[in-house]
């Protein structure tokens, strides 16, 4: 006759394990996810812990301050992720030109993307780069119309500059 004891950590409740599971790393839960179909099953019912899973995947953290559902945190991840899975890298792209911008600025590289004059400067000067929303630039106004964002901890490191104009977003790869 064979006794089978199922080990202590098991015998707890699912919701208890699910609480536990909580604390750890992503990695960790999807490593306890593939240890036994047990385990498997309380992390594919437990909302909770498929949502950490995916924000770990996702490079991000969530310190779970109250205030937000787990619907809501969902839904604001799949925005970010639908976000940046927009994002493209674009070699180069052909527009027409609506406005002369007055330009003093050495660059490297400059492109138009969705209304958006974007300049990314080169590596001699201090990395960064520049934009105009040319559907709010207004020629004859005398003020620069330019935005820059440079950052001297950037010198050092290889500089690339995605833009995600609808979103807001900017990827700097270092």
């Amino acid at each position: 006759m064979t006794v089978t004891m199922t080990p202590p950590l098991l015998s707890l409740p699912s919701e208890v394990l699910s609480e536990i599971f909580s604390y750890l790393r992503p990695g960790d839960i999807a490593a306890c996810q593939c240890s036994c179909r047990q385990l498997n099953d309380i992390v594919v019912h437990s909302q909770l812990l498929l949502y950490l899973i995916r924000v770990g995947r996702s490079g991000l953290h969530d310190p779970l301050l109250p205030g937000y559902t787990i619907s809501q945190r969902i839904e604001a991840l799949e925005k970010w992720e639908a976000a940046w899975s927009d994002v493209e890298m674009i070699e180069s792209s052909c527009c027409h030109v609506k406005h002369k911008v007055p330009y003093q600025i050495d660059s490297e590289s400059g492109e138009i993307q969705d209304d958006f004059l974007i300049v990314i400067f080169g590596p001699y000067s201090v990395p960064g780069y520049a934009y105009v929303d040319l559907r709010t630039f207004q020629p004859e106004v005398e003020k620069d119309p330019w935005t820059i964002i440079r950052s001297e901890s950037w010198r050092s490191k290889r500089c690339y500059f995605v833009f995600s104009v609808e979103q807001d977003l900017v990827l700097v790869i270092l």
